[in-house]
């Protein structure tokens, strides 16, 4: 068997070897559909010309063989051009059309390969075989020319199109694979005709094959880079391991002349110790030297996210941010910012190989549209292609001038708390799907991560203030003793609730509860399913409690911001009273809610105000046990007023003049509900202020029910 005749073979097997990768691994089932059923036909040409040269001393299996052949080459043309439509994403009633007439004439020269039409007697070359081409083997050849020709036609147009992008790079490999394939390949035909070439056409499959895998590797062609790169890991492990165990029988044979059958199983247990070594020293060096990227995504979020709940420190989360991702990326540079909400800026907060502008940093509002609002990973190089107008400065700032790879959006309930830049990667390979998925994982845990440490100190700060002022108090208020000890009280519980629930690792329970509810670790059980939902939603419970406190920090300290608007009150409190009059109606109290008619609007901030209605209303359904809750909404003078009466348990006249303080709550209101801080009424009152509206109580006396009231001035002009 010469080298002529292992040329198809091998060609054959690395062709199946790819369309089988391509068909399991790659995400876009048009184009691997398209491309196995290539491959498909280009394995019946290569491996029936194997045999026929393998058999060329039998003139009848020589025209058998090459009759299975032609069985694979009749379909190749319209075959290799339906997945050169699927690799543009030329998807239109005109390709149809010409992908069906091509198919509807492969098959008509399919049912002439058996007749005398076809194919004749054969040659017999030095090198191989061939049938001789008969009359309708030259009507093929035109046909094979016309679909050749519409195939470079449309991928050329096509390249031609494209930006300098990675899309324009995966489009030129494969370009170059399909065109030595459509030149070389047809080298074969000369050989019906009598001329005696050396087959030369039959490498066009290993070349092709070559070039393929490269783009897949480099380009992230059909995106199966890394499982691709995996497989060479592994069957250069097994080669070497192979190799060596030959060798060493080779070596032994010439001290011992003949080998019992136990020697061989010697060297089986020896290649199974030494494959597993060999394996992992090829992973290395291929992950250092050649890939990059072999790394186990599952891995670098679990290490990630545990490294992540060990601190609150914004300095130690970025850089084990760098850490995992530089080992897993190695992109040759990394930035993280936050946003400020107020200015609408971004500032950089870590930084390593990118060269920022001093000042403040902004983002394309086509951006922050399109894929901050969507949480979607942003691969700069994509863009260039996009018909989107006005992303030409972005483009030029970003990617050309500070050399931006990709922008990881870090996005917590729809908020923006900043994100994370990377650049080119170090062995110039694409960012493929796989490392998307990863960073916008990531992107959400750096979110949570940072946001938890700025509450944190956010917290801290208060802390010390209050700290602060309860000093100041001692020293100013020495005469009011009383006075100083409830401060003094209010400060102890604070520290409290500062020592044992503020600082508790939020970041872990939230964290790992939620990727536990979507799925990263498996799917749970019922029953644990419930237990970590009732986790998740204790937590939830505890951030709000936070949330508060920081609220009371940043009234006091006038950082507050209100986003004012004309608006109907009713538009607040209507949304409010369906959400809560489930729960009024599982406590069996009946929710009575009157408004009156035609109510002028009144200049709010929708959010602060719905905070204080759902604060009285659910204090309302909470302390009332059994009877009703009546809602009223009213204009009284030239106020639009809101009141919630109940027929729960009251409120005594030593607790009123203390009920809209902060840290204050009734005697036995914590024997009904053990949750509360004191904070609720508080951060309520405030909150009405600022709108220059006020807020109070009214109540006959314990067990005789109360009344929650606020009134918000009626807008000017209205």
């Amino acid at each position: 068997m010469g080298i002529s005749s292992l040329l198809p073979l091998v060609s054959a097997v690395l062709v199946l070897f790819l369309g089988i990768i391509v068909f399991k691994y790659a995400k876009y089932s048009k184009s691997k559909s398209s491309f196995l059923i290539f491959c498909f036909f280009v394995l019946i040409w290569m491996f029936g010309t194997f045999m026929m040269f393998l058999n060329r001393s039998n003139i009848d299996l020589i025209l058998f063989w090459d009759r299975i052949v032609y069985v694979g080459v009749v379909f190749i043309p319209v075959s290799m051009l339906s997945f050169g439509f699927t690799l543009v994403n030329q998807h239109n009633k005109k390709t149809q059309s010409i992908i069906a007439i091509g198919y509807f004439i492969s098959s008509i020269f399919f049912s002439l390969i058996p007749t005398n039409l076809f194919l004749g007697v054969a040659y017999v070359y030095s090198w191989g075989a061939h049938s001789k081409a008969l009359m309708f083997h030259n009507v093929f050849l035109v046909y094979f020319s016309v679909y050749i020709s519409l195939w470079f036609i449309y991928i050329f147009r096509y390249y031609l199109s494209l930006h300098v992008s990675i899309e324009k790079e995966r489009i030129k490999y494969a370009l170059i694979a399909f065109i030595q394939f459509a030149l070389l390949g047809p080298l074969g035909f000369l050989a019906a005709y009598g001329i005696n070439i050396y087959p030369f056409s039959y490498i066009s499959g290993l070349i092709f094959t070559i070039i393929i895998g490269y783009s897949i590797v480099s380009y992230h062609l059909m995106d199966i880079k890394l499982v691709l790169r995996k497989s060479i890991v592994y069957l250069s492990s097994l080669f070497v391991t192979t190799v060596l165990v030959f060798a060493l029988k080779y070596l032994i044979g010439f001290v011992v002349n003949s080998l019992s059958y136990w020697f061989d199983f010697i060297l089986i247990v020896v290649a199974l110790g030494i494959f597993p070594p060999l394996h992992d020293y090829f992973f290395r060096v291929a992950n250092k030297y050649f890939f990059t990227s072999l790394y186990d995504s599952k891995k670098v979020i679990s290490d990630l996210s545990e490294e992540l709940a060990s601190t609150l420190e914004p300095h130690r989360i970025c850089q084990a941010v760098e850490k995992y991702l530089t080992a897993a990326l190695h992109p040759k540079s990394l930035a993280i910012l936050d946003y400020s909400v107020e200015q609408q800026v971004f500032d950089v907060k870590f930084n390593y190989g990118f060269k920022f502008k001093q000042g403040d940093i902004k983002i394309n509002k086509i951006i922050l549209n399109n894929y901050f609002a969507k949480n979607d990973v942003v691969l700069l190089d994509d863009l260039k292609n996009k018909t989107v107008g006005g992303l030409g400065s972005f483009l030029k700032e970003y990617s050309e001038r500070l050399g931006v790879d990709v922008i990881v959006p870090m996005i917590l309930k729809s908020k923006i708390v900043g994100f994370i830049a990377l650049g080119a990667k170090e062995s110039g390979d694409a960012y493929n799907n796989e490392d998307v998925e990863l960073l916008s994982v990531v992107g959400t845990q750096v979110a949570m991560s940072l946001e938890n440490s700025w509450l944190y100190e956010e917290t801290r700060t208060f802390n010390l203030k209050l700290t602060r002022e309860v000093e100041l108090a001692t020293k100013d208020l020495q005469t009011a003793n009383e006075e100083l000890k409830r401060l003094d009280e209010a400060k102890s519980e604070f520290i409290s609730i500062a020592s044992h629930q503020l600082r508790t690792p939020l970041t872990v329970i939230k964290g790992y509860s939620s990727m536990m509810m979507e799925g990263s670790f498996g799917q749970m059980t019922p029953p644990i399913e419930e237990n970590i939902k009732k986790i998740y939603e204790s937590n939830e419970r505890l951030i709000a409690l936070v949330e508060d406190l920081l609220n009371i920090s940043r009234i006091e300290s006038g950082r507050l911001k209100f986003d004012f608007v004309v608006e109907s009150l009713e538009s607040v409190t209507d949304s409010v009273i369906e959400e809560l009059s489930e729960v009024a109606k599982k406590k069996g109290l009946v929710v009575n809610y009157e408004k009156q008619a035609n109510l002028p609007a009144v200049k709010i901030d929708k959010n602060k105000i719905r905070q204080v209605v759902i604060n009285i209303t659910d204090n309302a359904i909470k302390y009332t046990n059994q009877g009703e809750v009546k809602i009223k909404l009213e204009v009284f003078k030239n106020m639009v007023r809101y009141s919630v009466t109940d027929t729960g348990m009251g409120i005594s006249k030593e607790d009123m003049p203390h009920l809209f303080q902060k840290f204050s709550r009734g005697q036995d209101v914590s024997l009904i509900h053990t949750e509360g801080t004191g904070l609720g009424l508080y951060v309520g009152k405030m909150m009405i202020e600022a709108h220059n509206g006020k807020i109070w109580a009214e109540s006959a006396g314990d067990g005789k029910g109360s009344t929650f009231i606020f009134e918000i001035p009626i807008a000017k002009n209205t």
